[in-house]
């Protein structure tokens, strides 16, 4: 068994690529784990991330100074006495991190005085995609780290129950935005999630009486979280474990929305494009205008057995 820390930064897309490293890893022995350092500039929820791995966000303050880098990691006893530090975002702080979580092995960027805390000092992350440069640096440690890839299947062939991602900071053209989609979506089961911490936030929102609202534990929804077919979120890195896990995918964004090419990882996410409040268009790879509200609900529901199989 080998216990793995992962310092990367806080935007959408950098949690994002790291999935796939989290992947080889669980991979690489039934026992191995993976904790992720992030900051906390976005805020993730780690239930839909794989069993074995856990995200703990860190603030900007905690990044500013050694001290509060020691500080930071004496309150998290759970990451100590980790075997491999991986650091993605390479300056002083990040590189102390390893050192304050006492990492056997830590491996960062050579430069700079930061690169006397790494054991491991590589001159690069390498590749094209931004997924391929994480899984670089598994090639400074010990095992056989080749599965990768995230698995181009879905687990749920048969789409009725969507779980909808609700902003932790009560969002209001999100909310409008998902009032119009439940006009689109007649006959599918909708489930509005709202993490306990921004429940009050959104006391006295006026939500679509098609979207049941509920909030639970994180620790509860990490153990029923597959009984959701489809996941539709703003956030891309919700939208990229949510797919990973098998499960349909559609991200929220404006008309010129676009998501990242990847190495590892299936370019199966759905887009939703809105003007506003309203639809345009919607898709998975090549967008369609929406022209009637049951043809999004339909493209949905049959999406499993229209698509291209190779």
């Amino acid at each position: 068994m080998k216990k793995f820390l992962l310092r990367v930064k806080g935007d959408e897309a950098e949690i994002a690529s790291i999935l796939p490293v989290v992947n080889a890893i669980i991979n690489e022995h039934e026992d191995n784990q993976v904790a992720i350092v992030y900051t906390d500039a976005t805020q993730i929820d780690d239930f839909w991330l794989p069993e074995r791995c856990w995200a703990y966000s860190i603030s900007k303050k905690e990044t500013e100074s050694m001290f509060a880098a020691h500080k930071f990691a004496a309150n998290l006893h759970e990451v100590f006495n980790t075997d491999y530090y991986i650091d993605y975002v390479n300056d002083m702080y990040s590189a102390v991190l390893g050192l304050a979580f006492r990492a056997n092995v830590k491996i960062g960027l050579q430069g700079g005085p930061k690169s006397f805390f790494y054991q491991v000092s590589l001159p690069e992350y390498s590749g094209e995609y931004l997924d391929e440069k994480k899984m670089s640096a598994l090639k400074a440690v010990e095992g056989n780290f080749k599965n990768a890839n995230i698995d181009h299947a879905f687990t749920h062939q048969r789409i009725s129950n969507i779980f909808i991602c609700y902003p932790h900071k009560y969002d209001v053209e999100f909310v409008e935005r998902m009032n119009f989609l439940a006009e689109c979506l007649p006959t599918l089961k909708l489930h509005g999630y709202i993490p306990s911490e921004s429940v009050e936030g959104y006391d006295g929102v006026k939500v679509s009486k098609r979207i049941s609202l509920f909030s639970e534990s994180p620790n509860i929804l990490r153990r029923r979280i597959d009984e959701f077919d489809a996941v539709i979120t703003k956030s891309l890195a919700t939208a990229q474990m949510s797919r990973n896990r098998g499960q349909l995918a559609l991200l929220v964004g404006d008309e010129e929305l676009t998501i990242p090419e990847w190495k590892h990882m299936p370019e199966t996410i759905g887009r939703l494009c809105f003007s506003g409040s309203t639809l345009l268009s919607y898709g998975i790879g090549e967008l369609i205008q929406l022209k009637t509200f049951p043809d999004l609900e339909d493209y949905i529901v049959n999406y499993q057995s229209l698509r291209l199989v190779p």
